[in-house]
């Protein structure tokens, strides 16, 4: 849902600001994020990042046995 500045009309890009990025009005009460919402907000980015930082560890993990795997085969091979 996209909301906009009752002064401007643009879209609002940020509902935790208490001004519009673009005109400087003061955004009602009403359209912003409450502390109750942005503390949410704020907990599922950090689980999004964790999640991210923990997909990238068994990725690394992942290629680094690839290339162990690739290298003990290519010693194989050139033993015959």
């Amino acid at each position: 849902m996209k909301v906009h500045c009752p002064s401007c009309d643009k879209v609002l890009y940020s509902r935790r600001l208490k001004q519009c990025a673009f005109c400087g009005a003061e955004i009602p009460e009403a359209l912003r994020f409450s502390a109750e919402e942005i503390a949410a907000l704020d907990r599922s980015l950090a689980e999004s990042a964790a999640r991210r930082k923990g997909n990238e560890h068994e990725f690394e993990e992942r290629e680094a046995k690839r290339r162990a795997d690739s290298d003990s085969a290519s010693s194989f091979f050139s033993l015959l």
